[in-house]
């Protein structure tokens, strides 16, 4: 589980600093095969993200500091937007709710528990325009 955090929280780097949305497309797609790692069976489910926060959350205080979300990411500056877009209450921290749980649930349109390569894409290729669009002062008007 371990190196499969670290390496999304990378990746997620990697990807925002892409352009162009197909760029962004696939390699939000090759994300998916490292976050649906038990089981691996093609779709997501709720306990793979889940463990994934509580992997990050190195003080089990139940929610996440900047500290230590970088500490899984790496310090580009991007990774301060990212965190503050998962931090809707803005709070400075990231609960599981806001990390995991949202997220999730805006993924699984069917609420099935399981969330599909497709949806998973399509969520975080938008998330990733989003926080690009913000970047550069686009407010979609």
């Amino acid at each position: 589980m371990q190196l499969h955090a670290v390496a999304f929280a990378s990746f997620i780097s990697i990807v925002l600093s892409q352009s162009h949305h197909h760029d962004i497309a696939l390699a939000v797609d090759k994300t998916f095969d490292l976050v649906d790692f038990n089981p691996k069976d093609g779709h997501l489910q709720y306990q793979e993200l889940s463990m994934g926060f509580d992997y990050m959350d190195t003080n089990d205080d139940g929610v996440l500091s900047f500290e230590e979300y970088i500490n899984v990411t790496n310090s580009d500056p991007i990774q301060r937007d990212i965190f503050n877009h998962y931090d809707t209450n803005k709070d400075g921290v990231l609960q599981k709710t806001e990390y995991v749980d949202t997220p999730f649930r805006a993924m699984d349109h069917n609420g099935d528990n399981v969330v599909t390569r497709h949806d998973y894409d399509h969520f975080y290729t938008n998330m990733i325009h989003h926080i690009l669009q913000q970047q550069h002062g686009h407010n979609g008007r």
